[in-house]
């Protein structure tokens, strides 16, 4: 097999060719000593192998930890590495970028879940996925909830900012067009994709950017990040001088911790970004205030969200009517919490609405709102029903990426496979579309204060004048955080 060998700045990479794409994996973008920034990775003699996925990050998702998911063949601290996919044939012109942020709670995840070839191959993209430090190797604010101003604030999003860096400094190399980047991302990659939008430390190493399910107000405030570093300290027995210990445990004493703060926080996450006055905003607040990166995007959201998080382990987000009602009522005004929640039958039904309107939809429809004042945006809604979970949180995945076996069938599911399979060519269409002009195409008018039209991605997929408006109405732009508490 011929081997594609391609010339970055920390030494020659040498990948694999298929047909219609060139393919390098495991590409170290940076290195970073635990609870340290990250630095460019160190230069290399010879050719580096990008033949196989490096590690996936040290992570634990639920109360069970599982000793390889803290240091393995595939998993350690050892996880900043990247992938590229490539296409062959068309022009020789550089192509448009797209950059993927896996999702998974800032506690999961990893970018060898997503094979980039069919977006790439299809839209005439190159296409980078990344990996990030999670949980508490990545966002977890020991710098102030412990007085150890040594670690830095939001590593994981630092590891984000040196990969789009990356991209920059040597995507040239690989085919693709520094100055055409589109960042694109799901549930916490979306969330992240929207911070880099107001991160000062990102404005420039992007020039697009796709939401699906996920947007600012789910982070987590300075004083819950605060709060949350100190139930770390309790559960590890740390002080001020704690900062060798850190460094001295071993990853699977840190993944315990971070499953025992979990179940102290439920429902919620033991990690997440938090608004730092420096990576970003200093508070939600300054975050509405601050100007966004001046960037045309696509958001949207599944229309049955929170029907993943009914069944998944760990508790993470808020599902029953009387927690999600709470939450509403201990934010916002008696009468305005009321006139929200009156736009919700108190069935089934309505309780999945409003479970998904306040934890995902509605954070992302507003960040498109506020956004389409100023820049050129696109909403959209899936609402693909998956024979098995609906219109549920990460089901548009199964039929964007290409997934194979037992995942596949239970991600896509049922029968119009064909159908199934056009919807997926559409979306992909769609985005590369984006990435290459800065509009989906002109069967998609874009979504703006005076006319918020959004399509609805199906079987057959239809523009619609804005079908939740008396939901959206009732709200009235309100932000309410998904977690029960400090």
């Amino acid at each position: 097999m011929t081997q594609p060998i391609v010339q970055t700045r920390a030494g020659k990479i040498a990948g694999t060719q298929h047909d219609g794409f060139r393919r390098w994996l495991g590409i170290p973008y940076a290195q970073a000593r635990r609870f340290a920034a990250p630095e460019p990775a160190a230069p290399w003699a010879g050719e580096h192998a990008a033949t196989a996925f490096g590690k996936q990050c040290a992570q634990q998702f639920g109360r069970k930890v599982r000793a390889a998911y803290a240091q393995s063949e595939g998993f350690g601290e050892d996880c900043l590495y990247l992938n590229v996919w490539s296409p062959d044939g068309g022009t020789t012109a550089p192509k448009p970028v797209m950059v993927w942020i896996h999702g998974g709670a800032f506690v999961a995840g990893g970018a060898d879940s997503y094979d980039g070839w069919q977006l790439s191959t299809e839209g005439d993209v190159v296409v980078v996925t990344i990996n990030y430090r999670l949980g508490v190797f990545g966002f977890v604010n020991f710098g102030e909830g412990l007085g150890l101003p040594a670690i830095p604030s939001n590593l994981g999003l630092r590891d984000q900012i040196a990969a789009l860096a990356w991209v920059r400094d040597n995507i040239a190399a690989f085919g693709g067009d520094p100055d055409k980047v589109t960042i694109f991302g799901e549930s916490a990659g979306s969330m992240s994709v929207s911070l880099l939008m107001l991160s000062p430390l990102a404005q420039g190493l992007f020039h697009g950017a796709i939401m699906q399910s996920g947007a600012v107000s789910l982070i987590h405030d300075r004083d819950r990040s605060i709060n949350d570093a100190r139930r770390y300290a309790e559960v590890l027995d740390l002080d001020q001088s704690g900062f060798a210990k850190l460094q001295s445990l071993s990853a699977m004493e840190l993944l315990q911790a971070q499953a025992r703060v979990g179940a102290m926080v439920e429902p919620g996450i033991p990690a997440a970004p938090w608004y730092d006055d420096d990576v970003l905003p200093a508070s939600l607040a300054d975050a509405h205030k601050r100007e966004m990166a001046p960037v045309p995007l696509i958001a949207g959201a599944t229309r049955e969200e929170i029907r993943l998080f009914r069944i998944l382990p760990g508790n993470i987000l808020p599902t029953k009517r009387e927690d999600l009602e709470h939450l509403v009522r201990n934010q916002l005004d008696q009468v305005h919490a009321e006139r929200i929640l009156a736009q919700y039958p108190r069935n089934k039904r309505g309780e999945i609405a409003l479970g998904t309107d306040l934890t995902f939809l509605m954070p992302t429809r507003n960040f498109a709102t506020r956004h389409a004042a100023h820049q050129p945006t696109w909403f959209y809604r899936f609402d693909y029903a998956n024979p098995f979970f609906g219109a549920a949180h990460a089901m548009d995945l199964g039929v964007f990426w290409p997934m194979q076996g037992l995942r596949a069938f239970i991600v896509r599911g049922g029968l119009n496979r064909g159908r199934r399979k056009a919807l997926g060519v559409r979306m992909r269409r769609h985005w590369a579309h984006f990435a290459h002009h800065g509009t989906p195409g002109e069967d998609w008018p874009s979504f703006t204060p005076e006319g918020q039209q959004i399509r609805s991605y199906a079987l057959e997929d239809a523009m619609l004048e804005d079908p939740d408006a008396a939901r959206f109405a009732a709200w009235g732009g309100a932000d309410v955080k998904a977690r029960i508490g400090l």
